[in-house]
């Protein structure tokens, strides 16, 4: 199937309002795609399910799965779709709030166990009368280094995104994931500084993700060195850490619920961050920081062979294979208007007004694709 033929076959699935994701890999040069071909809404229950899930930022509900196994193309369109520079704008009242609302976290980390909060809000854009697949090209031709994305189930609706963060992938005992935190514009370099604060932000992501992989029966566990790593107009900190557990067949389900919502999105200690984003936010992020991939595809991961040893070719070794992102440079869409959302880590050393201009930078980056 070629990459026109997804495309076609997407519109077609949209026009007739049935559940579909297109969706493309971090450096990768094909597209893919799962079709549903009625609007039954299948839950993920045990995660030993197959097709592409999308789960929302509240472990305590439940995912949404389009089953089977994805479409690849054949081929890519090396065509670019330009996007536009956007400026949002943001009215004083919401700057206002989310300066009181970092000022509010601030004080509760001066005053309790709480080092760190992640603060989002949504921002509602207007758009034009396009098609949310248009809005997907432009992101997924200037955005090669994210996993984008765009999901649509008549029950739910339509997002969204590209998306810098792993949260996991998995195939046998072998598992990737990231710390990714702090946050800056590009102008032009990766070779920046970072100040105290954003290190020390990251840091306690990277330390609480090694701690929870330690509770399962790891062989082996490899942090990387912190690096700068370039996610569209601006820059984070992240760490790659990476090993193998002793045996096959990790209980998923236990896996996600150890490292899902990571630091980077909730904060530290887990529960504290997530009780004072329940009751202070003020809106429901539903999906946005959530989680979002394949689930359990059976994949071959044998060697290339020689071609003279033919015999050997009919054996393969084939493998499920999971690999899930963060749900974050999303928006939810409509016919008339964009719902964007953005966030940023707040420590003790946050200022509020930087954090709300972070938050712009941010709504900058995915409202461009509008």
């Amino acid at each position: 199937m070629t990459t026109e033929d997804l495309f076609s076959k997407a519109n077609a699935q949209y026009a007739k309002n049935l559940p579909f994701v297109l969706y493309r890999k971090p450096e990768a040069d094909l597209l893919n795609g799962l079709f549903q071909e009625d609007d039954f809404l299948h839950k993920v229950e045990t995660f030993e399910e197959t097709g592409f899930v999308f789960s929302p930022f509240d472990k305590d509900k439940t995912g949404i799965l389009i089953p089977g196994i994805p479409e690849v193309t054949t081929d890519y369109i090396e065509e670019k779709a330009s996007l536009r520079s956007t400026i949002i704008k943001t009215e004083s009242a919401a700057e206002a709030a989310h300066i009181q609302l970092v000022e509010k976290a601030l004080a509760a980390i001066q005053n309790s166990v709480l080092q760190k909060v992640v603060l989002s809000r949504e921002q509602s854009q207007e758009i034009e009368n396009v098609n949310p697949i248009t809005i997907f090209k432009r992101l997924l031709f200037n955005y090669k280094t994210a996993f984008v994305y765009i999901w649509h189930h008549p029950q739910v609706g339509t997002w969204l995104g590209a998306t810098p963060e792993t949260l996991l992938s998995l195939r046998g005992r072998k598992f990737e994931t990231m710390a990714l935190a702090g946050t800056q514009k590009f102008t032009g370099s990766v070779a920046v500084t970072w100040g105290d604060k954003e290190i020390y932000e990251q840091q306690l992501v990277t330390d609480e993700i090694i701690t929870n992989l330690q509770s399962f029966d790891l062989r082996s566990l490899h942090v990387g060195d912190r690096e700068t790593h370039q996610a569209g107009t601006l820059l984070h900190l992240r760490t790659l850490i990476s090993g193998t557990f002793n045996t096959e067949g990790q209980n998923l389900k236990s896996l996600l619920k150890a490292l899902h919502p990571t630091p980077a999105v909730c904060g530290l200690p887990r529960d504290l961050a997530k009780d004072f984003i329940m009751q202070e936010e003020n809106y429901d992020r539903a999906f946005y920081t959530g989680f979002l991939g394949e689930l359990n595809i059976l994949r071959d991961t044998s060697k290339k062979r020689s071609r003279r040893n033919v015999e050997n070719l009919a054996y393969k070794t084939l493998k499920n294979e999971t690999k899930l992102f963060v749900n974050l440079r999303c928006m939810q869409y409509t016919d008339s208007k964009a719902l964007i959302y953005i966030g940023g880590g707040i420590t003790v050393a946050s200022n509020p007004k930087l954090e709300w201009q972070e938050t712009v930078n941010k709504a900058q980056t995915i409202a461009s694709a509008l």
